[in-house]
């Protein structure tokens, strides 16, 4: 039995754009951004939510060897949700899942058998890698002898990058492949860059900055729930699509309002905070389009997922799979339009 570090060349390492310059670090900034953005940022970014290693192998058998720097407790997401990595088999529009890795005890590096006693014949392997915890290295064992071949080509050359909140990194996805960001990957086969930032998606000019450095299909702005008032919301939303227009005059960019959350049906002012970051969005994106910008899309969160879908939110704010899954498919069309696929 041979372990392979998942940085070897033979595999694709997808939806970390800063690796090579990290030095095969599994982190969603640069490590030059630690001295430039706020510290709950810079922890969050160790944080590999969308990242995917992806090979095609004949393989009859495989088990990981993971480790991070800490062992994680969430309240709202089982470990195999923050922690654990997913496996799909199959090419694009075939991807199923298979199976996770169980992250137990509180030993923060262990070894999974995932499986044995396959037919030796060529599959396709995407894992998904955690969502809320660190990743500082990952092996993975494959049958003697096994060929490692490179994934199918995704149907675009560039990817499609997301920057938003908890609900964007993932939660509280039960398995990382579940989150809405990964769904959209697979469904439109294209590499997604997860700019998620738990709490943190606050439009700040250094982020702003930074996702500006990439060369990507298409930018889907999905961040306004961290901010807390319209007014504030106001101060951030429109200069931040302006740094990424500006570096990137004909990229096409999706503006993303707030979800309908169930705690509306309760709670008057959760309403008027939804309204009113809607009306702050919609602002922008009208204004944009008054300046000329003719690769604008505006999607109303309510139409994604509203408060009456029995099921689709975890605690009053974070979707369920079902919520991610209903998300994902409303999604779909809209990008598949927008990236001309």
């Amino acid at each position: 039995m041979t372990w392979i570090d998942a940085t070897d060349p033979r595999l694709q390492v997808a939806g970390l754009p800063w690796l090579a310059e990290n030095r095969g670090k599994f982190l969603r900034l640069p490590e030059r951004a630690k001295g430039q953005v706020r510290p709950p940022i810079w922890w969050l970014a160790q944080m590999p939510s969308g990242g995917q290693i992806r090979f095609r192998s004949d393989t009859t058998s495989m088990q990981l060897r993971v480790s991070h720097s800490e062992h994680v407790h969430m309240w709202n997401m089982p470990r195999v949700g923050h922690s654990g990595i997913d496996v799909y088999v199959g090419g694009p529009g075939r991807q199923r899942y298979w199976v996770s890795t169980t992250p137990l005890g509180d030993d923060p590096t262990y070894e999974c058998d995932l499986f044995a006693g396959l037919t030796p014949e060529v599959r396709e392997y995407t894992l998904y890698l955690p969502t809320y915890n660190d990743l500082t290295s990952l092996q993975i064992e494959l049958s003697p002898g096994a060929q490692v071949l490179p994934p199918t080509p995704f149907a675009l050359p560039k990817p499609v990058v997301f920057y938003g909140s908890s609900i964007t990194q993932g939660a509280c996805a039960t398995r990382p492949g579940n989150g809405y960001v990964n769904t959209l990957g697979r469904l439109l086969n294209v590499e997604v860059v997860n700019e998620g930032y738990s709490g943190n998606g606050l439009g700040e000019p250094e982020m702003a900055a930074l996702l500006a450095e990439l060369d990507p299909a298409c930018y889907v702005l999905d961040f306004h729930c961290n901010v807390e008032t319209p007014e504030e919301l106001a101060e951030v939303y429109y200069p931040f699509y302006r740094t990424l227009r500006e570096a990137h005059p004909d990229v096409p960019i999706v503006m993303v309002s707030m979800l309908e959350l169930p705690q509306e049906l309760y709670r008057p002012e959760v309403r008027a905070k939804r309204l009113g970051q809607t009306r702050v969005i919609l602002e922008a994106y009208r204004r944009g389009i008054r300046e000329g910008d003719d690769r604008l899309t505006f999607i109303d969160g309510a139409w994604l997922l509203d408060a009456q879908t029995e099921g689709a939110y975890v605690d009053g704010v974070h979707p369920t799979d079902l919520g991610f899954a209903l998300m994902a498919r409303r999604l779909e069309p809209v990008l598949r339009s927008v990236l001309g696929l």
